[in-house]
């Protein structure tokens, strides 16, 4: 019995004091650098580099020294201390470092919930875990705190300790400590705070950017923000009040307040690249991460961020984007040099302080020479002077003349002295050196300046490989709004490629004819009337021109007619897929409801009608063809049931053409005709005309607008004739109505809607048998397919799912744009976390701690989002842009070694002129190949516009996708192209014979078709050689002897 006391005694008393002995010997050991005071003052100032991918060029800094507050105790409000030991730690004045009691509560209650809700940490634990090492959290990592905690309460006293605490903690990536948050929360002085405001910065301790509105995108947000600080707010002052810190008075009348925040200026923002990268550290995804590694406070870290972001590239970027937008903005505007100078007076320094931004300075005119062959301005600032001659007027000038003459002029030595006018001095004016980069001596006052101007006009630019940002530009400035990422714009056809992504997917071919001609499409009610932005050269092309020739018409047609090639079957799992299928466990009762109620799909006896006739159409087509009448298809199939009035009124088109293709309109002429007929009156009658036309002989019409019709051919009949001189039995049903459809046909079609009506009552009027025939219902779920696979391929707006969608009615980021390329163009898609958007992009390779250890690595996971196949074609049709579409301006303009780099891309030209965009691709150098391979490729994404989306229309000039964003696209591609890295991965001969790889080309069935290089649609075989062009596109056939046969596929998942 001794010996087993013994043994017990060593078990549970003499090792666990040995071992816990040992550890705080090794923890004081560890700590006895840093818990100098000196030591702990360098943790607190702790700064964040953060790189570019080079690995050792620096962005910028978070946290900077120069930007750091420091606050001695005695500066501290009483409230903010009474606050943050009522929240975080009551007995903090009693404590020894740590909290046993606390520590059991939190472990009970953590215990209770299942999950972590208490931490337990006191003030002093949480200053120790900021300022010694962190390691991973584990429960020796906890014991190892609280000895830390006890080693600071040792050493520090209590206000020593509170001090350092409130220097420490984090607010923004800018800045950190109760200063900071004063300023920045408030702008006011510490000193100043009150109840409220004290509770509050207390309250956002643990999260501060859950509750901070500033960083808030939409007002909703803004709001919830708000609403979620306020609960906190109430819930510090509920502490202070069960610990009498404060009256209940105060309570009552504090907790009546709002959080009066009010944005203090704390430092100008770097860029907008650190912006991203502060708001992706300060996300609830990397805050875990970070977490899990022991790196509660990322203020006093020490951590260096390591980026993917070329700075060659980004430079380019930025200076294309500086170099065009004053330019693109004279040519709108004239010249106005110093326009809303209150605006920009903040971000203009007068004189030259930083060159290689590359920004317009100020400088003061101190002399004006007119002079045709001297003319120049000489300027002057603090510390130096330059010399503005012919050379450096030039940009400037060229832009001004075509403002105010036409695109077409060209600046001369006889124009300079008229903008000289402008010029006064005394005048401050713009300027910028004519050689980047190059600072001229402090006392040199001949530097070579060029005349610059302060744009209005604004744009952004982003660059990805393999999901990563190689480059992010936010505008002029580059500062406080980003938008590359926050600017939601109109992009207009950026938006067409999606639908023909989702055709592809559902069964339709690249070289399938779309209608390209205007029509009318109804949907709930309401009319849509697409307008082309040019002149269609064929009323019928393939897809791939649809896409090359940015065909407004043609691309409306395809969405409306989106799931045309499916049965039953497959448009029910379309359906589903979308969320507009019937539930397993919904009773008819709620689907219809659903449909019908919030989906806005009604099934009366119109809309069962009308699926009656389309499917009286599709019937009938083969008894056509089989007649030899295949002439009749093209205007039997733009029959729509019934084209009432309001319909007309609705789509603008009271008279016109368009209105003859109207069903009941037809019938009734129809039924008018067979009237006159039989009553054969012999005399003339105006409705009945007949027509000889070559190659289709003689032809018996009846129409109520003979003004529709080719009026030279008509020659008015009377019934009598009919009878007298036209030949064969049931003659009436030859007639033509309105000169589109026989009688006969519309008999037919009449019959056959009848049984079909019929047939259709058979069954529930909401089931999916009944709704698949429903053309509302169709369109809906074809427009539900295209918003549901943008949100697949990376956009995150929720977008309307309207018919105008392929022209770009939504607005989205063209970060999102670049994503949706990149996966149309690929295939694949490279989330970080989900759910995060255009604003989770990869941008961080690596986070190394302040002793170098690699404490987290981006590590890239790709999904498949489309098939090689569809990204294969996508890329073909992105090609056709680029070679014969509206991207040929950049086909030749992206060169290396002087050799063309193949490109894919698609402008964008929004309404009015208030948006041009482009976003496109360069195939990027396979490692193991050395050829050119687009899913190793970048995509660039680009736009101009007016913050205001005012148009981007001058006296003389217009700016669209492709001479707006198309110039920034270009310089940004070459200095992709230009870079080492790059260039060394390809070799000149692989660019010459084979420029490019294309995933899935191997695949059986893909081959290069020869096309119309008018419609884009294949040649018949007997006129392959008829035709000069030798244009082809890569499409998947099947091939037996002559006959060419489209392939399809079903794959919307």
């Amino acid at each position: 019995m001794k010996r087993i006391f013994i043994f017990l005694f060593i078990l549970l008393i003499v090792l666990p004091s040995a071992f816990l002995g040992y550890f705080y010997y090794m923890v004081t050991r560890e700590a006895a650098t840093r818990i100098e005071r000196g030591a702990i003052d360098r943790v607190i100032a702790s700064e964040s580099p953060v790189y570019y991918g080079d690995g050792h060029t620096p962005i910028g800094v978070f946290f900077e020294m120069t930007h750091s507050k420091h606050i001695a105790y005695e500066a501290i409000p009483k409230v903010f201390v009474k606050a943050l030991i009522a929240a975080e730690d009551r007995n903090f004045f009693d404590h020894m470092g740590f909290d046993i009691k606390a520590i059991v509560r939190a472990f009970v209650a953590n215990i209770k919930t299942g999950k972590v809700v208490q931490g337990g940490s006191t003030i002093t634990q949480q200053t120790a875990k900021n300022i010694f090492k962190r390691e991973k959290r584990t429960y020796k990592t906890k014991l190892k705190e609280m000895m830390q905690a006890f080693l600071l309460e040792r050493r520090y006293t209590k206000e020593e300790i509170l001090e350092m605490y409130a220097n420490q903690f984090f607010v923004t990536g800018y800045g950190k400590g109760l200063r900071i948050a004063a300023q920045y929360f408030f702008g006011k002085d510490t000193k100043n705070l009150d109840l409220v405001e004290a509770a509050f910065i207390v309250g956002s301790l643990k999260g501060p950017n859950r509750y901070n509105p500033f960083i808030k995108k939409t007002k909703a947000q803004k709001d919830e923000a708000k609403q979620l600080a306020k609960e906190r707010k109430d819930y510090v002052l509920g502490r202070m009040l069960s610990l009498n810190f404060i009256s209940k008075t105060d309570y009552e009348e504090a907790k009546e307040r709002e959080v009066p925040f009010k944005e203090g200026k704390i430092t100008y923002r770097l860029n907008v690249v650190l912006d991203y990268i502060r708001n992706q550290l300060e996300s609830d995804y990397f805050r875990e991460i970070l977490r899990e590694q022991g790196v509660d406070n990322i203020a006093t870290s020490g951590i260096s961020i390591y980026t993917s972001v070329d700075k060659e590239v980004q430079y380019a970027a930025l200076m294309s984007l500086r170099r065009h937008l004053p330019l693109m903005d004279i040519k709108l505007n004239g010249y106005r040099p110093w326009q809303n100078k209150e605006k920009w007076k903040g971000l203009l320094e007068k004189g030259l302080k930083k060159p290689k931004e590359n920004i317009p300075f100020l400088a003061r005119i101190t002399s004006v020479e007119t002079d045709r062959d001297k003319c120049h301005l000489i300027v002057e600032w603090d510390n130096g002077g330059g010399v503005i001659d012919f050379e450096g007027l030039k940009p400037v000038g060229a832009a001004w003349l075509k403002a105010n003459i036409g695109n077409w002029a060209k600046f001369d030595r006889e124009h300079a002295p008229i903008l000289l006018k402008k010029f006064h001095v005394g005048d401050l004016v713009p300027v910028q050196l004519m050689i980047p980069d190059k600072m001229p001596p402090n006392k040199d006052r001949d530097a070579k300046l060029m005349l610059s101007a302060i744009p209005e006009l604004e744009g952004g630019i982003v660059a990805l490989q393999s999901g990563m940002i190689k480059a992010m530009v936010g505008g002029f400035f580059d500062r406080y709004f980003n938008r590359a990422v926050d600017a939601k714009r109109q992009l207009g056809s950026i938006f067409k490629p999606i639908v023909y992504a989702a055709a592809l997917q559902l069964k339709w071919n690249i070289l399938d004819p779309l209608k390209n001609r205007r029509e009318i499409f109804q949907f709930e009610g309401t009319s849509y009337l697409p307008r082309p932005d040019h002149e269609p050269k064929s009323d019928t092309v393939s897809m791939v021109w649809a896409g090359a020739k940015s065909e407004n018409l043609a691309t409306v047609w395809l969405l409306y007619h989106l799931t045309d090639h499916l049965n039953l079957s497959e448009f029910r799992q379309v359906a589903d897929l979308v969320g507009l299928g019937r539930k397993e466990s919904e009773s008819y009762q709620a689907y219809k409801g659903r449909i019908r109620d919030r989906d806005g799909v009604i099934v009366n006896r119109e809309a069962l009608m009308a699926a009656a006739f389309d499917e009286a159409k599709d019937q009938i087509e083969t008894d056509i063809i089989f007649e030899g009448r295949e002439s009749i298809l093209d205007d039997l199939h733009r029959l729509h049931f019934d084209l009432s009035e309001s319909t007309a009124e609705m789509a603008g088109l009271k008279n016109h053409q368009i209105m003859r293709y109207d069903f009941k309109r037809l019938s009734t002429l129809n039924r008018e005709m067979r009237e006159q007929f039989q009553r054969a009156v012999p005399q003339s009658h105006g409705r009945f005309y007949r027509a000889v036309k070559a190659g289709r002989g003689l032809r018996i019409i009846y129409t109520d607008h003979p003004e529709y019709l080719a009026r030279d051919d008509l020659i008015p009949i009377t019934p009598k004739w009919l009878i007298e001189k036209a030949q064969g039995p049931d003659i009436e049903k030859k007639v033509w109505i309105d000169n589109l459809i026989p009688a006969g046909i519309l008999d037919s079609i009449e019959t056959h809607i009848k049984a079909n009506y019929k047939k259709l009552l058979t069954h529930e009027r909401y089931s999916f048998e009944v709704l698949s025939k429903v053309r509302d219902f169709r369109t809906l779920v074809n427009l539900s397919f295209v918003v549901y696979l943008s949100k697949k391929i990376g956009i995150s707006t929720p977008l309307d799912p309207v018919l105008s969608f392929p022209l770009g009615p939504n607005s989205i980021s063209i970060m999102e744009a670049a994503l949706a390329y990149e996966t149309l163009a690929t295939g694949r898609a490279y989330p970080l976390s989900p759910g995060g958007g255009s604003a989770m992009v990869p941008i961080i390779k690596k986070i190394v701690d302040r002793e170098g250890e690699v404490i987290w690595e981006y590590s890239p996971k790709p999904e498949r989002v489309l098939s090689r196949r569809v990204s294969t074609l996508i890329s073909e049709i992105l090609g056709k842009v680029m070679e014969r579409g509206t991207g040929k301006k950049a086909k030749d303009a992206i060169r290396l070694f002087d050799i063309p780099v193949p490109t894919f891309g698609k402008t964008g030209t929004a309404n009015r002129f208030t948006n041009s965009s482009f976003v496109g691709l360069i195939p990027g150098p396979d490692s193991r190949t050395g050829q050119f391979d687009l899913e190793n490729g970048y995509v660039i994404a680009t736009y101009t516009g007016y913050d205001d989306n005012r148009p981007m229309k001058g006296k003389h000039i217009s700016i669209y996708g492709s001479s707006g964003a198309l110039p920034l696209w270009i310089d940004t591609a070459n200095a992709i192209i230009g870079t080492t890295d790059f260039k060394e991965g390809v070799q000149p001969a692989d660019l010459v014979f084979s420029p490019l790889v294309r995933p899935g080309v191997d695949q059986k069935g893909f081959r290069r078709i020869p096309v119309s290089p008018v419609t884009g649609l294949p040649k018949r075989p007997s006129n392959q050689s008829a035709e000069s062009s030798d244009v082809t596109v890569l499409s998947e056939t099947d091939e037996q002897g002559e006959k060419v046969t489209l392939k399809r596929h079903f794959e919307p998942f």
